[in-house]
C-alpha cells in the first residue's frame, strides 16, 4: 500500500522534529517546510531543521516569505499598537501567512496531509472539524488556532495532541537527539527576540512618528495629571510608568486619536460582558445556545478561564461572564470553548 504523503511545518525546534519522527513511526512519508519569516537562511533554527530533515532522510524546502510577512503580520503588529490596541501577531499569523502557505505548499508536493508540533488535538461533530485542546494542560496550544477554517483543520494533523511535553522531550533523549531535547524552548513571539516589545516599536518606526509623541495622563474626569512618553508603551492595567503622576492608579483606557492615557483604579477594570464585533462562531447551535461556556481571554496558562454564555445580536456576539473579567483588552483574542473544544472566537 502506497504511504499517505505529509507535509510537516519544521521549525527546528523539539516540537516539530518529534513530530516528524513520529510521523515516520506511524507510516508517513513526510516532506518537510520550513517557513523563512523574519530571518535568513543563515538562523540556527533554519541550519537545525535542514539536519534533522538530512537525518531523517526528509526532502526539506524553504518558503521564503519574508515580504509577505513583513507586510502582514508586521504591519498589522505596528498598526494595532500606534491605534491604542494589543496585537497578537502568533494568532494572525496562524491566519495569514503559515497555514495558508503549508496548505498551498502540500498540494504543490501532492501532499495528502499538513501537520505542526503544536499541542492540540482535532474532532470531528457531526460533519464539522474543531480544534481541541492538547491533552498537556501546560502546554496547550488551542487558543492561537481559534481562526482556523475548515479546510485547514479537515487537512491538519496534530502528532503531538495527545502527549506531554515530557514524554516528547523523553523521545528527543532516547532516540539520541539530546541536543534538541534541551535546546532552550522559544517564548513569546518569534520576531522580537526576546526583545521588549516597545524597543522593537523604536526599531521599526522613525523617532518622530506622532504616535512616540508625548501626551497628556487624564483621570476618568478628564483632569490632567501629568504627561506620558508615548501611548504605545502602555497597556491596559500597567501601573509602571505613570506612578509618578497617578499614585495608585493603571491605564483603563488609550485614547490613540487624542493621545490620551485614562487612568483610573484597578477595579475600573472589572467587567460582566464583552461584546465582539469580528468573530466566527459554529452553527452547532447545541454547543453553545442557552449553554455555559468556557472562555479564555489570554493565551498564558497563568491567565485562568471564565465560564459564560454567548448571545448573537445583530452583527455582534455577546458574551456574559459568571463572574466579572479583569482588564480585556482591545485588540486581544477571545476563544470560547465547550468543553475542550473549540466552539468559536473573536476580537475584543
Amino acid at each position: 500500500m502506497e504511504k499517505k504523503r505529509i507535509l510537516l511545518g519544521m521549525s527546528g525546534g523539539m516540537d516539530s522534529s518529534m513530530s516528524a519522527v513520529l510521523l515516520q513511526q506511524q507510516g508517513y512519508e513526510v516532506i518537510g517546510a520550513t517557513l523563512l519569516t523574519h530571518t535568513d537562511e543563515t538562523d540556527s533554527n533554519i541550519i537545525a531543521a535542514h539536519k534533522l530533515a538530512n537525518e531523517r532522510h526528509i526532502k526539506h524546502h524553504l518558503i521564503d516569505c519574508r515580504t509577505q510577512f513583513k507586510n502582514t503580520v508586521i504591519q498589522y503588529f505596528i498598526d494595532e499598537y500606534t491605534n491604542g490596541r494589543t496585537p497578537n501577531p502568533c494568532i494572525k499569523c496562524n491566519e495569514t501567512i503559515k497555514w495558508k502557505l503549508l496548505l498551498e505548499a502540500a498540494e504543490k508536493y501532492q501532499c495528502d496531509y499538513i501537520a505542526t508540533g503544536h499541542y492540540v488535538r482535532k474532532e470531528q461533530l457531526n460533519g464539522r472539524y474543531y480544534i481541541k485542546k492538547g491533552i498537556d494542560p501546560n502546554k496547550d496550544q488551542s487558543y492561537f488556532l481559534w481562526n482556523l477554517n475548515q479546510t485547514t483543520i479537515s487537512k491538519a494533523l496534530f502528532p503531538l495532541g495527545e502527549l506531554h511535553k515530557q514524554e516528547v522531550r523523553q523521545l528527543a533523549r532516547e532516540l539520541g537527539y539530546t541536543d534538541i531535547a534541551d535546546k532552550k524552548e522559544s517564548m513569546g513571539v518569534c520576531f522580537l527576540s526576546g526583545t521588549d516589545y516597545r524597543e522593537y516599536l523604536k526599531e521599526l518606526l522613525n523617532p518622530n512618528h506622532p504616535a512616540f509623541s508625548s501626551g497628556n495622563v487624564v483621570d476618568e474626569h478628564n483632569t490632567i495629571l501629568g504627561k506620558h512618553d508615548g501611548f504605545p508603551f502602555y497597556t491596559i492595567g500597567q501601573r509602571r510608568g505613570i506612578e509618578g503622576v497617578a499614585k495608585g492608579k493603571c491605564v483603563v483606557r488609550i485614547d490613540a486619536k487624542n493621545q490620551e492615557l485614562i487612568v483610573g483604579t484597578r477595579e475600573t477594570l472589572n467587567t460582566s460582558s464583552v461584546t465582539l464585533s469580528n468573530y466566527q462562531l459554529t452553527d452547532n447551535t447545541s454547543l453553545w445556545k442557552d449553554q455555559k461556556v468556557f472562555i479564555r481571554i489570554r493565551g498564558l496558562d497563568s491567565v485562568p478561564g471564565y465560564w459564560g454564555t454567548i448571545s448573537i445580536n445583530s452583527q455582534s456576539l455577546s458574551i456574559d461572564f459568571d463572574e466579572d473579567v479583569w482588564a480585556i483588552t482591545p485588540g486581544q483574542s477571545i476563544v470560547i470553548y465547550d468543553k475542550d473544544i473549540i466552539i468559536g472566537g473573536g476580537i475584543s
